[in-house]
């Protein structure tokens, strides 16, 4: 059986991993999956993965050169890809007739292609992070429902919003949990050496994604501010790189934070910092699931996040985290002094409530499912 993903990406997101653990769990576990990924403007360059193939479908490369950082110019790239890759993917599944095609970033082009021309393969989209529901996206979905093969959402909350909307079938909508971890990586990462020198005198909150609108580090760094005050042995560490990294580095410095907030930048392993930091916050103003918060509870880390749509109200509730109101500094700071409060037992409970619930995510089980679907 031939599977393709189609997934470009401007920049490392939780959906690429979810792809990459995706399609190694098929070609680890299953027996008759031939499974390839789609290149389409190099942005899958230098990566392997073993039985894994990946299909270049431009001459070009583009994004070597193309600003993608920021809303605009990210969205300038889809553009790009959609009129430049528009034939190139279209002759590609003609041509190989794959049995499946998967569906998960930038899906605007495969959906039109599906629209006005015929294939043998099954098209399933899967719902990459919390639907924005824009009038074009519902027009397009409503349009290409019949033609395609089944909907996947990562959680139950975006599962019922679809049905709600009446944009596809519902008897195509399923719920199909991301891949969001393998337990042998996360075991020999969460143990490497940190490169940078911190203090061991402190403890650390830790901080990870885009730094984007999206994120809400504004309202995380306003509410450090406060815990600062009656917690001075805290700092915070920030992973991840995006457009408003100036604009919150003014905020650090205007709050008189610099030698508190750690702005590290990307990094390809968190897993060690997760593994020294005392907990995570999440400020994000929607999530689906939310990754970071997932990889936190796996790792026996305490997780405070706003209960923002989708991911973290379904992650998480007073038995096994700390969740405060969406874009409210007030209760994020009293979400952390009730973390505090709590006695270490029974945070240790919330732990492990925590990583039992999560094993659903794991690389094994979504291999379990996904194969369900592939008849």
């Amino acid at each position: 059986m031939n599977i393709y993903y189609w997934s470009p990406h401007t920049s490392y997101v939780a959906t690429v991993k979810s792809v990459i653990n995706s399609a190694l769990g098929l070609v680890k576990y299953g027996n008759n999956y031939h499974v390839s990924i789609i290149d389409a403007n190099g942005e899958w360059d230098n990566l392997f993965l073993d039985k894994v193939k990946f299909i270049k479908i431009y001459n070009n490369i583009f994004f070597k050169t193309f600003p993608t950082h920021g809303y605009l110019k990210s969205r300038l790239a889809y553009v790009y890809i959609f009129f430049f890759r528009f034939f190139s993917l279209k002759n590609l599944i003609q041509k190989n007739k794959p049995d499946y095609l998967f569906i998960q970033l930038i899906s605007s082009l495969p959906l039109i292609l599906l629209l006005l021309f015929k294939f043998d393969t099954k098209f399933i989209l899967r719902i990459s992070g919390y639907p924005k529901l824009s009038f074009f996206r519902k027009i397009i979905w409503k349009l290409v429902d019949k033609k395609l093969h089944l909907i996947l959402c990562p959680t139950k909350a975006t599962l019922d919003l679809l049905k709600e909307q009446n944009i596809f079938n519902a008897k195509k909508i399923f719920l199909l949990e991301d891949p969001v971890f393998r337990i042998r990586e996360v075991n020999n990462l969460k143990n490497s050496k940190i490169k940078e020198d911190l203090d061991s005198n402190f403890k650390y909150i830790v901080s990870i994604g885009r730094l984007t609108h999206q994120k809400n580090f504004n309202l995380l760094i306003e509410g450090f501010k406060e815990i600062k005050k009656k917690y001075n042995e805290y700092k915070l560490i920030i992973l991840g790189e995006g457009e408003k990294r100036q604009e919150l580095e003014k905020l650090v410095k205007e709050l008189n934070l610099e030698k508190d907030v750690l702005f590290l930048g990307f990094k390809n392993n968190i897993f060690n910092y997760l593994q020294m930091s005392d907990c995570l916050i999440s400020t994000a103003l929607w999530e689906d699931p939310g990754f970071t918060l997932i990889e936190s509870g796996i790792l026996n880390k305490i997780v405070i996040s706003s209960n923002c749509p989708n991911g973290p109200i379904e992650l998480f509730n007073d038995n096994n985290g700390y969740l405060f109101n969406n874009n409210d500094k007030t209760s994020l700071v009293n979400a952390f002094i009730k973390y505090k409060d709590t006695s270490f037992q029974e945070n240790l409970k919330k732990k492990i409530v925590t990583k039992k619930k999560f094993k659903k995510y794991s690389f094994f089980n979504h291999y379990l499912k996904i194969k369900e679907f592939l008849i």
